[in-house]
């Protein structure tokens, strides 16, 4: 049976997964959080699938040992290999990618840019569930190779960031000027929002799945009467990388962390 007092593990190959942990608190101020960042390995989506597959199966051991009671995974590109391993562990899993797909069909835009890491936007996963529900809207993907990096180095530099998303998207956007929305397919990039806003002034939906994400761990900890009830919540995070920066982004996010940033080993990536 589900104890309602285990925390609710957030996943992510760095910190961009802290977007989610905001969300979370914002709408579950009683729950204990565990937030796991593989910082070291990030990002995850410049990996081979195989590669992939195997530091998600390591990350999620080690939520086993916590004994979460269900774990939100805060990375688009692991959220696109998840369901291989839905059935192997003891809690429910829900995907961002899962989450974020929903919001855009009940926006439902004629065209979305789904903007993310080159592995999400390769992997077709968004337009998969988009297009099962609804076949008419055009989801056009552009991969960032190195955005999600500049994010976690955690010195904000502004020129590179800049440069980074026009890289990626201002063709797009100038060629196609009936584009009003875009996912941020990558949960380092809700970050960076206000920044694309600026550039891309147009854009009149900057969709962060976290906010779905959260809600619908809400809404399966309700079915299986898994929510706690009383007490302050408490939050929980470990990193493969460097406390510090992950202490310091936990602070500019607002997160209420209430203790200090424990540093884990961090997993073996197969070779390539």
């Amino acid at each position: 049976m589900l104890c309602a007092d285990a925390p609710i593990g957030v996943l992510d190959a760095g910190f961009g997964g802290y977007t989610v942990v905001k969300e979370l608190q914002k709408i579950l101020p009683n729950e204990n959080i565990m937030f796991y960042g593989d910082g070291k390995n990030q990002p995850y989506g410049n990996r081979s699938k195989r590669v992939i597959l195997d530091l998600i199966h390591q990350c999620l051991a080690f939520f086993q040992e916590k004994n979460v009671k269900v774990v939100a995974v805060g990375c688009n590109t692991i959220s696109t290999l998840i369901d291989e391993y839905q059935d192997e562990f003891p809690f429910k899993i829900i995907s961002i990618v899962r989450a974020g797909s929903d919001t855009v069909i009940k926006l439902h835009p004629k065209k979305i840019i789904l903007f993310s890491t080159v592995f999400t936007a390769q992997s077709g996963c968004y337009e998969q569930y988009i297009h099962t529900a609804c076949p008419d809207i055009q989801v056009i993907p552009r991969g960032s190779k190195w955005l999600a990096r500049l994010i976690e180095d955690g010195d904000f530099d502004l020129n590179k960031i800049e440069h980074e998303i026009q890289n990626v998207l201002d063709d797009t956007i100038a060629q196609q000027p009936d584009i009003d929305s875009l996912i941020l397919g990558c949960t380092h990039f809700p970050l960076v929002k206000d920044i694309i806003q600026d550039i891309y002034p147009n854009l009149k939906y900057l969709i962060n799945p976290a906010v779905a994400q959260a809600m619908q761990v809400k809404e399966y900890l309700l079915q299986v009467n898994g929510l706690r009830k009383d007490g302050d919540g408490s939050i929980h995070i470990y990193t493969t990388s460097d406390c510090d920066v992950y202490t310091n982004m936990a602070k500019l996010l607002g997160l209420h962390v209430t203790s200090p940033v424990s540093l884990v080993p961090a997993p073996v990536p197969l070779k390539e």
